[in-house]
């Protein structure tokens, strides 16, 4: 997930590692904490594999920072990482799907839409083995109780977040199903343009 960090942020504009990772604490950080441990290591990854490359360096103080920009090949990667391997552990880890969904924006409606309606199958199913487990689990003490009851009101908060964000994506994909096409007329002999 880190890599499909990386290559996002270098879609918006090429940057060096201390500004990454001011951009991945920024972005993600309240619920993601990204090390120089990590970040280097990843860049490094990235780098060897072709999907980024050094474009220029800078002077800072006393140090020359490299820049990187994201290539032809790490745009495909990227777009690969952003829509497979959508497996349920994938889909259970929430850190995993925000990542994801921070860079939705370079997804069409069809396939947010189809992100989204998993990740609320998903729930769901939490939602129904929270109710097993209470059910199965009636004895419990009041703090387990009342943190099932936490959790499920939590997922339940997050379905009708998901709900929202659907019905936006469904929206978004009936206006521009309706909007009619505009068709061009060139005249070449006088160089207008015109609609049709």
């Amino acid at each position: 997930m880190l890599e499909l960090a990386i290559l996002g942020l270098l879609k918006e504009r090429p940057m060096h590692g201390y500004e990454l990772k001011k951009r991945l604490s920024y972005m993600l950080g309240h619920f993601w904490t990204v090390s120089y441990g990590s970040l280097y290591p990843a860049i490094k990854r990235l780098e060897k594999t072709g999907s980024i490359e050094r474009a220029y360096s800078v002077k800072e103080k006393t140090r020359n920072r490299n820049v990187y920009r994201i290539t032809p090949k790490g745009e495909a990667a990227f777009m690969r990482m952003l829509t497979e391997n959508v497996s349920d552990s994938a889909l259970a880890d929430t850190e995993k799907f925000d990542v994801r969904m921070a860079f939705f924006q370079y997804l069409t409606p069809e396939t947010r839409l189809e992100l989204l309606e998993m990740r609320r199958r998903f729930l769901e199913d939490q939602v129904e083995k929270f109710k097993a487990y209470r059910s199965t689990n009636k004895d419990e003490d009041q703090y387990r109780a009342g943190l099932m009851r936490h959790k499920v009101s939590q997922v339940k908060s997050d379905i009708r977040w998901l709900d929202r964000l659907m019905a936006h994506e469904r929206e978004a994909i009936k206006k521009r199903d309706q909007a009619p096409e505009i068709k061009l007329d060139i005249d070449k002999s006088e160089g207008q343009v015109s609609a049709v």
